[in-house]
């Protein structure tokens, strides 16, 4: 493992914590929930776009392979690829429902996007099966090479679902801009310079950093563990309503600013508690959750390619 890919991963941990922590959020959504669930954008939207990539990645070398003959080291890296896009489809899929079901008010919206990450996740499920239940070598490389490039098909479908169909989930391009949309387009930059740095180098020793941060990830739950949040339903400009009826005595500005985004009030449907004296906002717990299962994720990426 190279300083550079240490370097990566390293990246790929801090900013992971550092954005569903301190990163920034929308003031106010359309959606159900707390606009802090919209945190997950940092850890489920990069997974999902690599997702894609690998699915793209999978099928390049899947034709390389036909076209000029399939190499170990080709077949290897159409292998990690397959094995790839069916992890983080798994991951897009369980991260996208967990946030789901804040944000849209249910964990199976039956959203096109949702259904069909499903589908393409349990398809490439069956790609080991492919390589390891064939005995002939040479006809378990080109059962992989027909999936691969009948599995890419699906991918397409899966990508442009919001496009052709009604959908929960936004259209490709559209999910975000300003400061939120560049922090998650640096994020899908690092995860693909890690997908890609994996094709050159094992990197034996360095899932140890992912399970650092998952436990990271659980702790910074805290507030869900040990105050008990509430969600507020309503302000005004002294007082804070919550979810089970009671008062608190405190400007909304003093714990949300600014207390008004385009004459609308920033602070409801989000979570606070009351700790110290003082209250404060409490992030969705779904952006820990799916940070601290996006480092599982990660762990299981690089235990595969130690072993191919």
């Amino acid at each position: 493992m190279s300083r550079l890919q240490l370097l990566l991963y390293v990246l790929d941990v801090v900013s992971v914590l550092f954005f569903v922590n301190w990163g920034p959020f929308p003031l106010v959504v359309r959606e159900l929930g707390a606009p802090t669930a919209y945190l997950n954008v940092y850890v489920h939207v990069p997974a999902a776009v690599v997702l894609y990539i690998a699915a793209a990645a999978a099928l390049v070398f899947a034709v390389w392979g036909v076209w000029r003959g399939a190499s170990e080291q080709v077949v290897k890296w159409m292998d990690f690829s397959a094995y790839a896009v069916a992890l983080f489809g798994w991951y897009a899929f369980i991260s996208g429902t967990i946030w789901a079901a804040e944000s849209w008010g249910t964990p199976l919206a039956l959203d096109p996007r949702q259904m069909s990450i499903l589908v393409l996740a349990l398809v490439f499920s069956i790609y080991p099966a492919i390589r390891r239940g064939v005995e002939d070598p040479d006809r378990s490389v080109k059962l992989a090479q027909v999936f691969v490039i009948a599995g890419f098909v699906l991918s397409i479908l899966s990508f442009v679902a919001p496009i052709v169909a009604q959908a929960f989930h936004p259209r490709p391009g559209s999910t975000l801009t300003g400061t939120m949309g560049a922090y998650m387009g640096a994020r899908i930059l690092l995860l693909t310079a890690i997908f890609f740095a994996l094709f050159f180098s094992k990197t034996k020793g360095a899932e140890w950093l992912y399970v650092a941060g998952a436990a990271a990830a659980v702790a910074l739950m805290y507030p869900w563990l040990l105050y008990h949040p509430l969600r507020v339903v309503n302000v005004t400009d002294t007082a804070i309503v919550l979810e089970d009826g009671s008062t608190l005595s405190v400007p909304p500005g003093d714990v949300l600013s600014p207390p008004f985004y385009n004459g609308t009030p920033t602070l409801p449907k989000n979570f606070v508690a009351v700790a110290g004296g003082g209250v404060f906002l409490v992030r969705h717990f779904s952006a820990y959750l799916n940070a601290a299962l996006y480092f599982a994720t990660m762990f299981i990426l690089l235990k595969i390619r130690e072993r191919l």
